[in-house]
């Protein structure tokens, strides 16, 4: 009989190794906490209106291919990606606004606006990220040790990665305007850290941006964890929704999972639960000292009409981003002037709301909930206030009067919904002691064909990442 591969939690890392196994033949079956299948990656639905919860774009294509492709599928039955004219619309508080377009010809003209020779360097800044880019892809697939140092082999890596430079430093090298070095590094604040503490190297996720272009899968981003489960069911892969995973022990040759109603056998086990709350409460251990993302306040709103002002993807700066990022990252506060995203698919998808009106997703990063100095709830309406107060001034609306339903999620819903440690959005943080070699690993050190996969673990967090790291984890399975 097939080997029982037991996976806790049905993310886009555990449906996407649920995949992968089970078209090798493995009996897979899936577990999860919450009522369907997604992780953070979800939807809320209501009076018409579908708003994505999670991630809102697609970067990478290349890595959502592959995991159809390992399986013997064709992402294209699954899903339908469409590319953005406009990849996002940045909004300046002195009233400039940059436009980045998928034709790079325009953005060129865009960025001459700021910089006169910019447009130069921009090919260049490109070029150096495309080496960065090609050196770590393979790195994405493979699953390190601090002891994988020793090996010689990859130690021309630590100079072609600029480790001892930040990924600040490195748009600094090419643009001189603090605006068009925000605008290159913002994609740091998408994996939850400031681009002054992350290593170059994730410059990558800026490469891809421009390079290999913004996509949205139309119908919504909840398509993504809907295709994996439907290509995992199709090799045969169960999914028990509802059932939450509450212990894992090593008896004799097998792992015992512990849940409400009693507990189950596995021969091996995947968790795509947070790697710390799986240390912490799934395996009673204690946590070494890790360092967090950031969180996140969300607002999801239904909007009576369209708003033609903003695009797909908009970023509203703080009018001082460095005072906004030491905020949220060293001194645990809420910006009295925070820098934040909105996300509009409506404009580019129709079906996500009823015909004529409008989705506005507003996401506010905020420290995390490991030493808050101050109460969120004693904040909250002053956020909500000053996010509306700039979007009314640069639409030149009342955003108040045009809301029909609105929904909220806050710091401590990630503890609750999605047992995410300290309320850290993005899980880890991806600082240079935690990424790559240093990341926690795809494998249990102690017990025997136990196995992580998320956001967390290596490769690290961002969904084309994620789904990397559920093929090194399905290599390993395979390999036992």
């Amino acid at each position: 009989m097939a080997e029982k591969i037991a996976i806790v939690g049905a993310g886009v890392g555990g449906l996407s190794a649920a995949s992968r196994l089970a078209s090798r033949g493995f009996r897979v079956e899936v577990y999860e906490k919450l009522p369907r299948c997604g992780g953070r990656n979800n939807i809320i639905e209501d009076r018409g209106f579908k708003f994505d919860t999670g991630p809102s774009f697609v970067l990478m294509p290349d890595f959502f291919a592959e995991v159809f492709s390992y399986c013997g599928e064709d992402i294209r039955d699954y899903l339908t990606l469409k590319q953005l004219d406009v990849h996002y619309k940045i909004f300046y508080p002195d009233g400039d606004v940059l436009t980045v377009h998928k034709d790079p010809s325009r953005t060129k003209e865009e960025l001459e606006k700021f910089e006169k020779g910019s447009s130069v360097r921009y090919d260049a800044f490109l070029r150096e990220t495309g080496g960065i880019y090609r050196a770590v892809k393979p790195l994405l697939y493979t699953c390190f040790t601090p002891w994988s140092l020793g090996n010689p082999s990859l130690w021309p890596l630590i100079t072609k990665l600029r480790l001892n430079r930040t990924y600040w430093d490195l748009a600094a090298r090419y643009f001189k305007s603090e605006k068009l070095c925000y605008a290159f590094t913002f994609e740091a604040m998408f994996i939850g850290v400031s681009p002054f503490q992350t290593p170059s190297f994730y410059s990558v996720i800026t490469y891809a941006d421009h390079i290999q272009k913004v996509s949205h899968p139309m119908g919504g981003m909840y398509q993504i964890p809907l295709a994996l489960e439907r290509m995992a069911r199709k090799f045969n892969a169960s999914f028990t929704y509802d059932t939450e995973i509450s212990g894992i022990r090593k008896y004799k040759d097998k792992i015992i999972l512990e849940r409400a109603n009693g507990s189950f056998e596995a021969d091996k086990v995947i968790v795509n639960a947070d790697y710390s709350f799986s240390q912490k409460k799934l395996l009673n251990r204690s946590l070494r000292p890790f360092k967090y993302s950031c969180s996140a306040f969300l607002i999801y709103l239904g909007l009576k009409k369209k708003i033609p002002c903003l695009e797909h993807h908009n970023l509203f700066f703080s009018r001082d981003v460095r005072l906004n990022l030491r905020e949220i990252f060293h001194d645990s506060v809420f910006s009295r002037d925070p820098s934040f995203y909105i996300h509009v698919p409506t404009s580019t998808d129709h079906s996500l709301a009823p015909a004529g009106k409008e989705i506005m997703y507003i996401l506010i990063p905020v420290p995390n909930l490991e030493d808050p100095k101050e109460d969120f709830l004693s904040r909250e309406s002053d956020l909500r206030a000053g996010v509306f107060k700039k979007i009314n001034e640069i639409c030149s609306i009342r955003i108040e009067d045009l809301i029909e339903t609105e929904h909220r999620f806050y710091p401590d819903d990630f503890i609750k919904r999605y047992n995410i440690q300290n309320g850290a959005a993005f899980g880890l943080s991806h600082n240079l002691l935690q990424s790559a070699f240093f990341r926690p690993a795809n494998f249990d050190a102690v017990i025997p064909n136990l196995y992580y996969v998320g956001a967390s673990t290596q490769p690290g967090g961002g969904l084309p990442v994620v789904i990397a790291g559920s093929r090194i984890v399905a290599d390993l399975v395979s390999a036992r």
